[in-house]
Formats: C-alpha cells, structure tokens, sequence
C-alpha cells in the first residue's frame, strides 16, 4: 500500500475517490468517522485540496454519485458503534 491521506470531511473525500483515489478504511471516533484514502499522486493531491478548499474543484457527476454512495454504505457501518 501507498502513502494514505485522512481526512473526516465527506465532501473531499468523495472527490479524491472520484479522482481515483481507493477508500482504504474509515474508522470512528469521538469527534466523527475518518475516512482513509490511498494515495497515487501527492501533487494531484494537493490540487484537489487547494481546489476544494478555494471552491473550484470541478467533478464528473456519475463519478460523484458513485463516491457519494460508497462514503454513505461506509458511514451506515459505523452507525451503532
């Protein structure tokens, strides 16, 4: 496995799986569920973080929907923990 990045926010974690980054784990604690993601280029990286923070990350619709959904089926796990 690569480097890994995490992060607890839904939103930036749905577009670097857009991206094609891989959701490697999320794990729940006091303060929300972190999401981990694997990492396969750190600049691309910082430019989807840069963007997003900036509010001009651009995304493939279909690709969003689909991360959405893969982030929202790993939030149900954690549900009653």
């Amino acid at each position: 496995m690569g480097n890994t990045y995490k992060t607890k926010d839904f939103y930036l974690t749905a577009l670097f799986l857009s991206y094609g980054f891989k959701l490697v784990d999320s794990e729940k604690k006091p303060e929300g569920v972190y999401f981990e993601v694997e990492i396969h280029d750190n600049n691309l990286l910082r430019k989807l973080i840069n963007d997003f923070v900036n509010y001009t990350a651009t995304v493939n619709l279909g690709k969003l929907t689909r991360s959405t959904t893969i982030l929202k089926k790993e939030l149900d796990k954690h549900k009653n923990k």
